[in-house]
């Protein structure tokens, strides 16, 4: 073989193994995914029936949701810490106009219907996440301490409406629907599931088919040079972060009626578990590459891992190690994906 074909085949070797690469980061969550399925189903009969599988698909609906708007964010390089308060925030307020009261234990079918209630709450959640999106944009202030500070006063607002109970309520026609069943054969599908994978379907194709998506890819890749092309910026954040509103307030109507309460407490924990989900799936924490499609992946990873402690009779005492173990795992992960690590940068370059 000539000199030249030597140093032809080279840079075709070095082509296909980054190539092969790419495939195994962008594969990697779905193979844990799949791995994690298979170990439970071999070591734990009971998570074998469909049942289980569905209960799990419940569980990973609200959330998936409130993940969903995350990833916008996260996508721009910012992050929204104001979710889980979202959460009980509109679901606080969809209680109380159902329930026609702010006291628990008082009138409980009283207020106005639920789908009218439901577009209330949305529009709040909705709201309060554009005026994050204004705040962060028109003072220049990082999105961290925007969110943070919202948290808060979502939370407080929530908890002195309710004085710290539950508001609880009677279902209707419409919230019935919404958290109830579809009836497949045998199998009872959850409303919530469905509401929350047709969700996904939107929020890909506004990613990948629509300018908006462009831009927020456009963001979180350079935020400056995106401003230099001729991207209305501070507009685009406003929207991503009134999308994050609404996508959180829709996760928490789905938690309210699925609990048929309305509380402070609703939304407890789902910051960090959207923002590890995100991360999980493949969305960089420092913006510009991700999925829609890892999120949820990553979002049914934490709730196989959580389903997994209850079947392999775990205590439940250890949830929280274990979600703060998966969290710290989905940081270290996006560092090894981006490369950020000095000693490891040194190493590879020696081995070249």
């Amino acid at each position: 073989m000539s000199e030249s074909a030597v140093v032809n085949v080279q840079p075709s070797a070095n082509r296909a193994g980054k190539v092969l690469r790419q495939m195994i980061v962008a594969a990697g969550p779905l193979l844990v995914l799949m791995l994690m399925v298979l170990f439970l189903w071999v070591t734990a009969p009971a998570f074998r029936t469909p049942t289980s599988l569905l209960l799990i698909g419940l569980e990973a609906a609200a959330i998936g949701v409130v993940a969903a708007g995350q990833t916008f964010v996260i996508l721009t390089g910012g992050i929204d810490l104001s979710v889980e308060a979202m959460v009980s925030f509109s679901g606080v307020v969809a209680a109380i106009l159902i329930a026609g009261t702010n006291i628990a234990g008082g009138q409980i079918a009283f207020g106005i219907p639920a789908a009218a209630a439901i577009l209330i709450a949305l529009a709040a959640g909705t709201g309060v996440g554009l005026l994050q999106g204004l705040i962060i944009t028109a003072l220049n202030i990082n999105p961290f301490i925007v969110t943070l500070g919202f948290r808060s006063i979502l939370l407080g607002i929530s908890l002195v409406w309710t004085r710290g109970a539950g508001i609880n309520i009677q279902k209707d026609e419409f919230l019935s629907f919404l958290t109830g069943h579809i009836e497949l054969g045998s199998l009872r599908i959850p409303m919530p599931l469905i509401i929350a994978l047709i969700l996904y379907a939107i929020v890909w194709v506004t990613l990948r088919h629509t300018k908006l998506g462009r831009y927020t890819y456009a963001l979180g890749g350079n935020e400056t040079a995106a401003r230099l092309s001729g991207i209305n910026v501070g507009m685009t954040k406003i929207i991503i972060y009134g999308i994050s509103g609404l996508l959180a307030s829709i996760g928490g109507i789905l938690v309210m009626g699925r609990l048929q309460s309305g509380a402070y407490q609703n939304g407890t924990n789902m910051t960090l578990i959207s923002v590890a989900a995100v991360v999980i799936g493949g969305t960089a924490l420092s913006g510009g590459t991700g999925g829609i499609w890892g999120t949820l992946v990553g979002v049914f990873i934490i709730r196989v891992v959580e389903a997994g402690l209850v079947y392999l009779s775990v205590p439940s005492n250890a949830k929280e190690i274990v979600i703060g173990a998966i969290i710290v795992l989905a940081v270290a992960l996006d560092v090894l994906r981006r490369g950020d690590i000095p000693w490891l940068r040194i190493r590879r370059k020696s081995s070249a």
